[in-house]
């Protein structure tokens, strides 16, 4: 996966090289202590001590390092700035905390590559079934995860969410060597785990398995039909549609969530007028669900109605209501009001809201929203700097490096985490 370490001349450095690559890397580290300064302070000497500290589990001197290699090269070292960042990661696999595991595994999802494979089956043995399911998640992304061995003997797994993710991730696939172990799951105990059997045999085109889900979307349980309309939504509007509609009106808050959730797979103007409807839903949950939707949709006029739901009380539906409109290239100055308001907002729970918001941005409305955004990123409270991360790498891409690097020095592990996960997704394996 690595690139050799070293690429000079110089003996002293061919020794340390040795001692990497023999796993040595504790008396590799005191033996970089003991060069000259010009030669520790070559690039090679740089890199060297950058990898063998990642390999002694301590990310921190690495990346002071780097800042060391910056100041000599002038510019960043793409690769070296990955290993970085990977390792703010791996370190948190490990943590006592589940919290901090589940954000390490959050973070490794971004980087959608066949190397995340072993750190991903390594966390199927984790403590925690909510991180079991996180790391099958991970694996579910990628081709060859979705055939690793060991994801597949998850769906062995005693938590419902594991079996789940497993099953998500078959219905990516087109292999039918899955069916022997998927028509098991049609018989398991929760509803969440037989409805993502049956969209995995209905994608597969198996018997029964689209009337199967069919079947669970007008299921009298709300668990039932929601988990459904949430497999359905990638199948033929004239099949879906009715069903959205209807459960668009249940009296479970769970299941007007998923029809407005579903709505957006649905572009047509039953699909607007139900919507809007739901942004006047009784819980702000639904009418945050509907308010995404009508972002994601193209070819109605969705902008009338989520300008009337700028009035919304509850502040977190008022900044999704104005993440849509920023998605429907809705001018920022028009915004920016209400913008500035919820950035300033006593409730770190409605900071974080908009900070997730403001990631729908699009082309045109990008560049004033790099403002606030990059002020969200020096909260107070981690979790909105966390949402305000994820949102700059989404709307700047690899202009967003210098900020996602200040996010490596943060003082928050989690913070961390996520950038090196923002920086595994921007920054180019080689430039």
């Amino acid at each position: 996966m690595l690139e050799p370490v070293f690429g000079g001349t110089e003996s002293d450095l061919r020794k340390i090289q040795t001692l990497y690559d023999n796993k040595e890397y504790q008396k590799a580290l005191e033996e970089v202590a003991k060069l000259d300064r010009e030669t520790s302070g070559a690039p090679d000497a740089h890199r060297l001590k950058i990898r063998t500290l990642l390999k002694l589990g301590n990310p921190k001197d690495a990346l002071t390092e780097y800042d060391k290699l910056v100041q000599t090269l002038k510019q960043d070292d793409p690769l070296i700035l990955r290993e970085i960042a990977l390792g703010f990661i791996v370190i948190l696999t490990k943590d006592m905390r589940e919290q901090m595991r589940g954000a390490a595994y959050t973070a490794l999802k971004e980087w959608q590559s066949p190397d995340a494979i072993p750190f991903f089956e390594d966390g199927l043995s984790d403590g925690s079934g909510l991180v079991r399911a996180l790391a099958a998640e991970g694996l579910a992304k990628l081709d060859e995860g979705r055939r690793s061995i060991r994801f597949r003997k998850a769906l062995e797994d005693q938590a419902a969410l594991v079996k789940e993710a497993v099953l998500k991730g078959f219905a990516k696939s087109d292999d039918p060597s899955v069916i022997p172990l998927v028509e098991p799951a049609l018989k398991d105990p929760e509803v969440r785990v037989r409805v993502a059997a049956a969209q995995v045999l209905c994608h597969l085109k198996r018997p029964k398995g689209c009337e199967l889900l069919l079947q669970y979307a007008k299921a009298p349980n709300p668990e039932e039909r929601a988990s459904a309309i949430r497999a359905l939504v990638d199948r033929q509007p004239s099949e879906v549609l009715p069903i959205l509609i209807e459960s668009s009106k249940h009296k479970q808050p769970s299941v007007r969530g998923a029809s407005a959730t579903g709505f957006a797979h649905v572009p047509t103007a039953e699909t607007v007028t139900a919507l809007t409807r739901l942004l006047r839903d009784p819980l702000p949950p639904v009418r945050i669900a509907a308010a995404v939707s009508l972002g994601q949709l193209r070819g109605f006029d969705v902008r009338t109605p989520l300008h009337g739901a700028l009035d919304d009380r509850d502040l977190p539906v008022k900044a999704f209501v104005i993440g849509a409109l920023l998605e429907q290239d809705e001018r920022y100055e028009i915004l920016a009001g209400p913008i500035q308001t919820l950035t300033n907002a006593k409730e770190p729970a409605v900071r974080a809201a908009v900070a997730r918001a403001l990631g729908h941005a699009v082309e045109s409305n990008r560049e004033p929203t790099r403002s606030p955004v990059m002020l969200l990123a020096q909260d107070t409270v981690p979790r909105v700097r966390i949402a305000a991360i994820k949102s700059m790498a989404k709307i700047d891409d690899r202009r967003a490096i210098p900020l996602l690097k200040q996010g490596l020095h943060d003082e928050d592990d989690a913070v961390r985490a996520t950038a090196g996960g923002a920086l595994l997704k921007v920054v180019p394996p080689k430039e």
